[in-house]
C-alpha cells in the first residue's frame, strides 16, 4: 500500500524515479528506467491525485496524450491554451501549482521533469515525495540531491522487485507536526 497522509492532508505530492546514478532517463525518457514494480506503484500514486503537473520537456519526450486527469504544462515555448483536460501555461512551477489546486483541488502529482520538480523542491512547495530507486543508470537529466535532502526527511523505505520505494516529507510541516509547542517551550 501507498502511504500517503501520514497524518496531514497532503495538497502537493510528486513522483520521482532515479537511477543509481540520479539519472532520472535513459535515451531521452523515463520508461527505458522503470521496472514493473515502478509502473504498478506509479499507476497507484496517479490514482490518488486530482491532476498531474509537468514541464514541457516531459510533455515533448514522455508519453502524456492519455493520462485521463487534468494535465497542467508549465512551458516557456509552448503555446498557451487549453486542449480538453491539457493545460498550457507561460508560468513557473509554482504558480502552476497553484493553480492546478484551485481548478481540481487536492492533492495534484508533479511528475517532473527533474528541473521542474528541483525548482519545486528548493522552495519546499511539494509536501510529500515519492521516489523509486532503481539499480541502473540512466544519462541524462540528473537530479541534484543536495537542495532535496537539505529541506526533505525520509519516512519510509521499501524494496521490492529490484526496486527501492521511498516516501519523504517536507521538514517544516513534519517538525510543526511532531511538536506544536516546541518553539513556545524553548524561548
Amino acid at each position: 500500500m501507498i502511504p500517503m497522509k501520514q497524518g496531514l492532508e497532503v495538497k502537493t505530492m510528486a513522483n520521482l524515479l532515479l537511477a543509481k546514478n540520479l539519472a532520472t532517463s535513459l535515451g531521452g525518457s523515463s520508461i527505458a528506467l522503470s521496472t514493473k514494480a515502478d509502473r504498478i506503484r506509479f499507476h497507484q500514486i496517479r490514482a490518488m491525485s486530482k491532476a498531474i503537473l509537468i514541464g514541457g520537456q516531459s510533455y515533448r519526450n514522455e508519453p502524456y496524450a492519455n493520462v485521463g486527469l487534468p494535465l497542467y504544462i508549465s512551458s516557456r515555448t509552448l503555446t498557451q491554451g487549453r486542449s480538453g483536460n491539457q493545460y498550457i501555461f507561460n508560468q513557473d512551477p509554482a504558480w502552476l501549482v497553484n493553480q492546478a489546486r484551485k481548478e481540481q483541488g487536492s492533492p495534484v502529482l508533479i511528475e517532473g521533469g527533474v528541473n521542474f520538480i528541483s525548482t519545486l523542491i528548493a522552495q519546499s512547495l511539494i509536501e510529500l515525495i515519492y521516489i523509486t530507486r532503481v539499480d541502473q543508470d540512466g544519462d541524462c537529466h540528473f537530479f541534484d540531491e543536495g537542495p532535496f535532502l537539505s529541506n526533505y526527511e525520509r519516512q519510509t523505505i521499501e524494496s521490492v522487485a529490484g526496486c527501492t520505494f521511498e516516501t519523504w516529507q517536507v521538514k517544516s510541516r513534519r517538525s510543526d507536526q511532531k511538536n506544536p509547542t516546541q518553539s513556545k517551550c524553548n524561548s
